[in-house]
């Protein structure tokens, strides 16, 4: 394996655009070719391992599948799953080298409570019977489950999430619960859930193998989401690949790479998009039906009212139910 330090992403295995029903999706077999990234302990080999547990990242969003090698009941690598349709068998380095965490000699394997101005090693039933006995004093003196807060991971597995809310909305009772997830997706799930009706992703990862362009709106995704990167250089390196277009302040990796990269002030990105949508309106370049189907208030201003702007206006198309193009 290529040193993924240095190289985030790995060596490319270039593919081209897949049709419905054309090589690969036909037989079930993934349009993206396998690539099987793994890392062990050092010394320890692919025969050492006991047994794979099959499991996924959680270290990011791109939901990547992998297998951890145990020997001798401790961690000793990963590799990726080669069936998973995220990855096929890609890890990214958080992947491949988070796991070492698990066997540092400086992870806390015993709690720590508070002896004065010091924290020192006991045993876990002392550690939870203080928090227990602290807990009920907080409960029983005035403003009760309002003194407890809860603030969580957005990187747990459903089991740990339906721990915490037996603990503090069955247990305690306190509505002051909240995770990274929100805030850290909150404006990015209020604009999908507002445009597609969902706070989730309304694409496939798939769409990379058939889409004709890319366009990557202020999102870094070489380093945020590394393996879905991946697919897109792989693709790109193929034939037919797709155009990118990067909508980024800064210049990212993704910048580099991209055919067009826009390099807007920070806060314009809305500037930008209702300058390409009046451009699109001005030539005509949308389907009046799906329009008059799916939106409202389109034939209208600002204002409220139906207004030109002082140039011509392209000619409508017959079906078209808008009065006006914006100005």
């Amino acid at each position: 394996m290529t040193d993924r330090i240095a190289d985030p992403w790995g060596v490319r295995t270039p593919y081209g655009p897949q049709q419905a029903g054309g090589i690969g999706q036909a037989s079930g077999e993934p349009a993206w070719p396998v690539r099987v990234d793994m890392f062990l302990e050092p010394g320890v080999s692919a025969e050492d391992v006991e047994r794979w547990v099959r499991s996924a990242s959680v270290l990011h969003s791109n939901g990547d599948a992998m297998e951890i090698a145990v020997r001798g009941g401790r961690i000793v690598g990963v590799r990726g799953r080669a069936t998973d349709r995220v990855n096929h068998g890609r890890l990214d380095p958080k992947d491949l080298y988070g796991w070492q965490a698990n066997n540092h000699p400086d992870r806390l394997r015993r709690p720590l409570v508070r002896d004065g101005d010091d924290l020192v090693e006991t045993d876990w039933e002392t550690a939870m019977g203080r928090i227990v006995a602290r807990s009920r004093e907080l409960l029983a003196s005035p403003g009760g489950w309002g003194h407890f807060g809860f603030y969580t991971s957005g990187q747990l597995f459903l089991e740990d999430y339906y721990t915490l809310g037996v603990i503090g909305k069955a247990g305690i009772g306190t509505p002051h619960m909240d995770g990274n997830t929100r805030l850290c997706t909150a404006t990015a799930a209020s604009a999908l859930k507002a445009s597609f009706g969902t706070d989730g992703q309304p694409g496939s990862y798939r769409d990379v193998d058939h889409c004709d362009a890319l366009a990557l709106w202020g999102h870094n995704v070489a380093e945020t989401q590394a393996v879905l990167w991946t697919r897109m250089l792989d693709r790109r390196r193929g034939p037919n690949p797709p155009a990118m277009l990067a909508v980024d302040p800064r210049t990212t990796p993704v910048a580099r790479e991209a055919d067009l990269h826009l390099a807007i002030r920070p806060g314009t990105n809305l500037a930008l998009l209702n300058g390409l949508l009046r451009e699109v309106i001005r030539n005509g370049w949308y389907d009046p039906d799906y329009v008059a189907a799916h939106t409202l208030g389109f034939d209208a201003s600002g204002t409220g009212t139906c207004s030109r702007s002082s140039g011509p206006a392209p000619p409508r198309p017959a079906s078209s139910s808008a009065g006006c193009v914006p100005g």
